[in-house]
Order: C-alpha cells, then sequence, then structure tokens
C-alpha cells in the first residue's frame, strides 16, 4: 500500500515539475476565451444580418435618403425660405 501511495506521489509531483499542469489550466483558460469570442462573435452576426435586411427594404432605403442626403419623394412637398 505504501507503494502505490508512493507512486501516486511521484506522479502527482511530475505532473507539476514536467509542466502538464500548467498547460491544462492554460488551455482550458484558452478554451473559455474563445467561447466567448465566438458568443461574441455570433452575437455581431445577428446584428450585422439584422442590418443587411434591413437595408434591403425600399421603405428603409428612402428614408435614409431624405434624412441624409435632403432628397424629396416624388409626391413630397417642399417649402423654401429665404434668409430676409
Amino acid at each position: 500500500m505504501k507503494v502505490f501511495f508512493f507512486c501516486v506521489g511521484i506522479f502527482t509531483v511530475s505532473l507539476f515539475f514536467n509542466g502538464a499542469v500548467w498547460r491544462i489550466w492554460s488551455l482550458h483558460r484558452d478554451s473559455n476565451k474563445i467561447q466567448e469570442q465566438i458568443l461574441n462573435s455570433k452575437t455581431q452576426t445577428k446584428a450585422l444580418d439584422m442590418q443587411i435586411k434591413q437595408a434591403k427594404d425600399p421603405a428603409f432605403i428612402e428614408r435614409q435618403a431624405k434624412d441624409k442626403l435632403d432628397m424629396v419623394g416624388e409626391h413630397d412637398l417642399v417649402f423654401v425660405f429665404s434668409d430676409n
């Protein structure tokens, strides 16, 4: 029985000294970081997919043209005021 515990002790000490425990811990930590990055990428992908879907909508395109480019629709009424 003492030989068994001695062998287990030697095995445990050798794991610490050859760096296997540190490598396993490092791989586990890296795995957690990668899983978090995957989750963030999936969230960004969903947001971008929604933006693409929205950009294909003609009403969105028309609203952007009116708001950002000061364009008007065919049947819109435009008022022009002078500075005087």
